[in-house]
């Protein structure tokens, strides 16, 4: 067995694992540490998807978001600008100039699956849809994740208001921007076919299902709704392309 299939394997442990605890608040305090390693191990399967479809540049692809990332939620948590304003709380482990760690690897998770989802929708070499394609799909992402990772389990504190959850709508139009120019840089380069694609694509569903059944835990009712409508219509796009 490939250390990418042992990696999968465990993800899916560990994913079970918090349904159960994180959905149903089962999750103690001085468990919390898990939460970090959920988004380790999810980035670590959108990295080897960008390994594998890139080679070489996959890697430095992989380091480049990595710390790209970091500095843009530095960025954006210290002087108000991309996302909004918003500070981060104690609840994520370890961090890098006041960013945690873990929000590096949980966009490779993003970028990963998404890119992956945008390499199967969009065909040929058109690199401006398929990026534009990639960044609306982690904006589904995360129109659950925000809600449920600020209001339910405040990860972070959103210093404005919104019609919705008070999340600055700002947040998601940066999203789009962060998550369209990496995107489009992936896809300036040649991508080999990767046997890690499906494991990819299914990262993006189960990190969907996982947000959206907190969300209804949660009785984030517009969250749940409005995610599980766009989630239905990207996957039934999904399963009528393979």
């Amino acid at each position: 067995m490939r250390w990418g299939d042992r990696l999968y394997r465990l993800f899916l442990v560990w994913y079970a694992c918090g349904i159960v605890l994180v959905g149903f608040q089962l999750l103690p305090p001085w468990l919390e540490w898990a939460n970090v390693v959920f988004l380790m191990l999810a980035g670590a399967i959108g990295a080897s998807f960008l390994w594998e479809a890139y080679g070489r540049r996959g890697v430095i692809a992989t380091v480049s978001i990595f710390i790209g990332t970091i500095a843009v939620e530095y960025v954006g948590a210290t002087y108000s600008f991309i996302f909004g304003s918003y500070d981060y709380t104690n609840q994520f482990g370890l961090t890098l100039f006041g960013v945690p760690i873990a929000i590096g690897f949980a966009w490779l998770a993003v970028i990963g699956c998404t890119h992956a989802l945008a390499l199967r929708f969009v065909s040929g070499n058109r690199p401006l849809l398929s990026a534009s394609v990639g960044a609306l799909l982690a904006v589904v992402l995360d129109l659950v994740i925000d809600p449920v990772a600020y209001v339910a389990k405040q990860y972070w504190i959103w210093e404005e208001t919104s019609i919705y959850y008070n999340v600055p709508l700002q947040n998601f139009l940066g999203w789009f921007v962060v998550a369209f120019v990496i995107h489009f840089i992936l896809f300036m380069f040649p991508v080999r076919k990767a046997s890690s694609e499906r494991k990819a694509v299914s990262l993006f569903f189960l990190l969907e299902a996982m947000f959206l059944f907190i969300a209804l835990m949660e009785k984030l009712y517009l969250a749940f709704f409005l995610g599980l409508l766009l989630t239905l219509f990207i996957f039934l796009k999904w399963r009528r392309l393979t």
